[in-house]
């Protein structure tokens, strides 16, 4: 699948880790290599990925949200030995841990990894099956390094708070949240612990940051966001983006260029516009007023939700 790069998207699309995708609020490490290694393993075990889909946003959504279904389940196993079947189970449970959508969840060296795979060699070579031979991925499994985990702790009811709030907008409801506390404490960490929610529901997360040093520019913030979701947008079928299209253009109908002077990207989706007609200080105020106004309307719909994150928001501009 040939693939541009959709907002610091990085690697082989069919192969990326989830923290890869960019959208995960996570910095890489060694570990991304063992999910990537998860889908290879998958791939050869099954001579499927377990994640195929055409549509990118499909797949992207799915490395993050979405649990593979078992290999054991996808390939027929039922012609080989008691032995041999064992051994199956064994590399499916391996490959779903290297799989795990968390760092955390994954093996955390070649050591654990490796013993693993010793252990399925050994009961391969064994000419009859022990019974009750239980069998853990990565009990064996030390991480060589100290690693700080990248998880959330102690903004359990935040977090609950928050997603309690994207709840009711996935039921169509309007909500609006102010997140405030000091720089440092993690404010930006919980907003971004929404994505995984709105991956999981089909739905639109795109953020924004308003920049101290760039408060001359007006809307920066939405600038940037609203260019994530074209991106968002353009990397869907061909029928989504026609749908998009003809919904926007509908929605800003003559205005179309106040969108475009707004999110330049924006032309890419809905294409060249008729030059604004001349008007008034007072009238091209409202006019831009209710343009942003309809186009934002027009992004809602029953069959997604969007999160718009604006971050920052003590530097924007005045």
């Amino acid at each position: 699948m040939k693939i541009k790069n959709l907002d610091n998207l990085e690697g082989t699309i069919a192969y990326i880790s989830p923290e890869q995708t960019g959208r995960m609020n996570r910095s890489l490490d060694y570990r991304t290599d063992f999910y990537s290694l998860g889908v290879t393993l998958y791939e050869i075990l099954t001579g499927k990925l377990p994640f195929a889909e055409k549509n990118l946003m499909t797949v992207i959504h799915n490395h993050i949200a979405a649990s593979p279904v078992s290999p054991v389940k996808r390939k027929n196993i039922s012609w080989v030995t008691e032995n041999e079947k064992r051994v199956f189970y064994y590399l499916s449970d391996i490959i779903l841990k290297l799989m795990s959508k968390s760092a955390e969840d994954r093996y955390q060296s070649v050591f654990g990894l490796k013993h693993d795979f010793l252990l399925c060699l050994d009961l391969v070579q064994l000419k009859e099956c022990k019974k009750n031979q239980g069998f853990k991925p990565g009990e064996k499994d030390i991480s060589m390094y100290f690693k700080i985990p990248q998880k959330l702790y102690g903004r359990e009811i935040e977090l609950e708070f928050i997603l309690d709030k994207f709840k009711r907008v996935c039921l169509g409801k309007k909500e609006f949240v102010l997140v405030a506390g000091y720089s440092g404490v993690g404010k930006s960490a919980l907003v971004m612990e929404i994505y995984k929610s709105a991956a999981e529901k089909r739905g639109y997360f795109i953020q924004g940051k308003f920049d101290q040093f760039q408060r001359d520019i007006p809307y920066s913030a939405f600038t940037y966001a609203f260019a994530g979701l074209v991106k968002y947008i353009l990397s869907e079928t061909e029928d989504r983006i026609a749908s998009w299209r003809e919904r926007l253009c509908k929605a800003l109908g003559y205005n179309g260029q106040i969108i475009i002077d707004l999110v330049p990207e924006m032309e890419l989706l809905i294409g060249k516009q008729p030059e604004l007609s001349k008007l008034g200080l007072d009238e091209v105020r409202n006019r831009f007023n209710t343009t942003v106004q309809d186009f934002i309307r027009a992004l809602g719909g029953e069959e997604y939700s969007i999160v718009i994150f604006l971050d920052d928001l003590q530097w924007a501009d005045s």
